[in-house]
């Protein structure tokens, strides 16, 4: 239901938040998001001088699109690449 473009998927999610398994994956999934892609993303702005304030609250509010914020940044301000930084 979640995935099918002819239904309603935000009512598919509503309801299976209903299931506490359910419930429990998901914020283990979206916490383990937020704290270690956005940590990351946060320490490699310090690290290479790059703003990142943006990313890490697309992060912690959208997920991997937060991350795509940050690549994007890096390649906009000449840096290179996360892992494949341009040497200095």
């Amino acid at each position: 239901d979640v995935f099918d473009p002819s239904g309603n998927p935000q009512l598919a999610m509503v309801n299976m938040m209903r299931y506490p398994n359910f419930v429990s994956e998901e914020w283990s999934h979206v916490l383990t998001w937020d704290l270690f892609v956005g940590r990351m993303v946060w320490l490699d702005g310090i690290k290479r001088g790059i703003f990142t304030g943006h990313s890490v609250l697309f992060c912690n509010l959208i997920g991997p699109p937060g991350y795509l914020i940050h690549c994007a940044t890096c390649l906009l301000t000449g840096k290179g690449l996360v892992g494949n930084e341009v040497p200095e």
